[in-house]
């Protein structure tokens, strides 16, 4: 199993790589992530409560 930080950076490293080569704007591509990192750690929270309850 791949440990999530190692996946994130996977992941999240050339996304965000990509979007400053597309010059993609600043606050909106602030917002999305924002947006998905809470979206993120919420199911992350749902499924560990899951497990525990």
């Amino acid at each position: 199993m791949v440990p999530c930080t190692l996946l994130d950076a996977l992941i999240g490293d050339p996304i965000t790589l990509i979007a400053g080569v597309m010059r993609t704007p600043f606050l909106p591509f602030i917002l999305i992530v924002v947006v998905a990192k809470a979206a993120r750690y919420s199911f992350l929270a749902l499924g560990v409560a899951a497990v525990l309850a």
